[in-house]
C-alpha cells in the first residue's frame, strides 16, 4: 500500500465524483487514495476506507461538534476528535496518547493538520467550480498520517460539515 508519506509536495484532491451520491474520494494523479461513503441519507456516520482496512466516523452526540473514529464492526472507539470553542480547530486524541491538531483559519479559510509541535504536515484549499473540490498538499512526513491516514477524511468530514451549516 502506498502511503501518504510518497506523495509529499505533489497535489492531491479531495473531490465528489457523483453530485447525486454522498460518495468523497482522496486523488493522487495515478489513483483513490481514501475513500468516504455516508451509507444513510440523513446520517451523521461516515465509512472511511483505504482498500485495506475500514473506519467509522461518527458523532457522539447531536449537541456537541466532537467525533469519534472507531473500526468498522467495532463498538468502541478507538480514537477522537475534540473541537476548540468557536470552530477554530482541534485535536484529534489518538491511541497510545499521541495527538495531532486541526486548525481552521477562518479569514483566509484554510484548513491544516499540525503535529503536536506546531509543525504544519497538511494544508487544504478550496478550488472553486461546479462541485466542491480541495486541494491537499502533505508538507512532511508523518508516522501518524501513515498509520491514521482516516485523519484527512475526519478533517474533510469537519470541512462538509461546517459548509452544510453555514447554507442552512
Amino acid at each position: 500500500m502506498i502511503t501518504l508519506s510518497h506523495h509529499i509536495g505533489k497535489e492531491l484532491f479531495l473531490v465528489q465524483p457523483s453530485i447525486w451520491k454522498r460518495v468523497y474520494e482522496l486523488r493522487s494523479p495515478e489513483t483513490v487514495l481514501l475513500t468516504m461513503k455516508y451509507p444513510k441519507l440523513f446520517n451523521s456516520l461516515a465509512v472511511v476506507s483505504d482498500g485495506n482496512e475500514t473506519w467509522e466516523i461518527y458523532k457522539p452526540s447531536i449537541w456537541r461538534s466532537n467525533l469519534e473514529i472507531r473500526k468498522q464492526g467495532n463498538q468502541l472507539p478507538f480514537a477522537k476528535f475534540v473541537s476548540e470553542k468557536w470552530g477554530r480547530g482541534g485535536t484529534f486524541e489518538l491511541p497510545q496518547g499521541e495527538r495531532l491538531r486541526y486548525v481552521f483559519k477562518i479569514w483566509k479559510g484554510h484548513n491544516e493538520i499540525h503535529t503536536h509541535h506546531g509543525i504544519q504536515l497538511v494544508s487544504f484549499q478550496r478550488k472553486f467550480g461546479l462541485k466542491p473540490r480541495y486541494q491537499l498538499v502533505v508538507q512532511h512526513t508523518s508516522a501518524l498520517l501513515n498509520e491514521y491516514p482516516w485523519v484527512i477524511m475526519a478533517v474533510y468530514y469537519l470541512i462538509l460539515e461546517r459548509r452544510q451549516h453555514s447554507v442552512g
